[in-house]
């Protein structure tokens, strides 16, 4: 054995002392089986991918905007309640806050930090954006003044979205007190970036927070063989565009005519037989309406062709072509 025991250890050990010194335990990470992680390592790369190309389009704000040389890095890309988030503001903060636009949903926050925020206004000002103490919060007309900064960056964030989720960033408003914040629910799960900012004489922090649930597109979408990270060739896209097609027009619709309604009797009704011919009092020319799968989409005009009766399409109703062009946007075929 490479290790012996002697009598002292031996006593120790009955004593209930340790003998010999025990590796250090293991880190250990609590689960939340309350708030499980809803990220997907998937995900979470194309995460740190929308936010690193985001943070390269911000070096090149800065620097232009204040007219010095910006460092941007992307600190962290990471889950966290609304909470947490609030708890990690500084008080007083500068938070911008925006509507993300119809298909995402919700609203998003941008805190640029007091301390950014003092730094970008001594800038464009014309300021040496030297490190100032300064712990009030902005003034309306400071606010104004960074609000300008917060839109760009807002609208870049968009852009780094585009390929992913479309955000229609919309001014909603400023906060300078973390706890009144109410894009969310305490305990709701949120996306929070950190971006630090640098330069020869400053060093700040900005945070930008989204809902998860107006991500949620994004987070339960699985990648597939033609999405955009996958690069398929022009080859290939071509290839399952004619699949689509080819499936797409022998596809069997259900189309009627139906002609207009008209007022009946009971009694005419209970005297009906086989043959009997029913007079509507609709002229011959009268449009009749053609509905695909129970929609009503066509109107057309009744006639013979080849001994056969036969429906000639004249008009495409107005209420078709939206209805149509609606659900064909969601990716439906009806």
């Amino acid at each position: 054995m490479a290790d012996v025991f002697s009598q002292k250890d031996i006593d120790s050990l009955l004593e209930g002392a340790p003998a010999v010194p025990q590796a250090a335990a293991a880190d250990v990470i609590p689960y939340n089986f309350l708030r499980p992680p809803r990220i997907s390592k998937d995900r979470q790369a194309l995460l740190d991918g929308i936010y690193a190309r985001l943070a390269l389009s911000l070096q090149a704000l800065f620097s232009s905007r204040l007219r010095a040389p910006v460092d941007v890095i992307l600190s962290s890309v990471e889950q966290a309640t609304f909470a947490e988030f609030i708890f990690s503001l500084a008080n007083p903060c500068a938070a911008y806050i925006y509507e993300l636009g119809e298909k995402a949903g919700g609203q998003g926050v941008i805190d640029l930090g007091i301390d950014l925020a003092y730094h970008i206004v001594d800038r464009l000002f014309g300021g040496p954006g030297e490190t100032q103490d300064v712990k009030r919060p902005l003034t309306h007309l400071e606010r104004m003044v960074v609000k300008g900064m917060a839109d760009r960056v807002f609208g870049l964030l968009a852009e780094s979205w585009h390929d992913y989720l479309t955000i229609v960033p919309e001014y909603s408003g400023f906060e300078s007190a973390p706890d009144v914040l109410q894009i969310a629910n305490r305990e709701d799960n949120v996306l929070v970036a950190n971006v630090e900012v640098r330069s020869a004489t400053f060093s700040g922090l900005m945070t930008i927070c989204l809902p998860l649930l107006s991500l949620e597109a994004f987070l339960q979408e699985k990648p597939t063989r033609y999405s955009h990270n996958n690069r398929a060739s022009a080859h290939e896209r071509a290839i399952g565009k004619t699949m689509v097609e080819q499936t797409l027009r022998a596809t069997r619709l259900e189309l009627t005519a139906k002609f207009p309604p008209f007022m009946l009797r009971a009694r005419d009704v209970a005297a009906l037989t086989v043959g009997q011919v029913v007079h509507t009092g609709h002229p011959c020319d009268v449009p009749i309406e053609v509905h695909v799968r129970g929609r009503r989409r066509f109107l057309g005009a009744l006639g013979q062709s080849r001994r056969y009766m036969g429906l000639k399409i004249t008009h495409v109703l107005a209420d078709a072509r939206h209805e149509a062009a609606a659900r064909t946007s969601r990716g439906r075929v009806v």
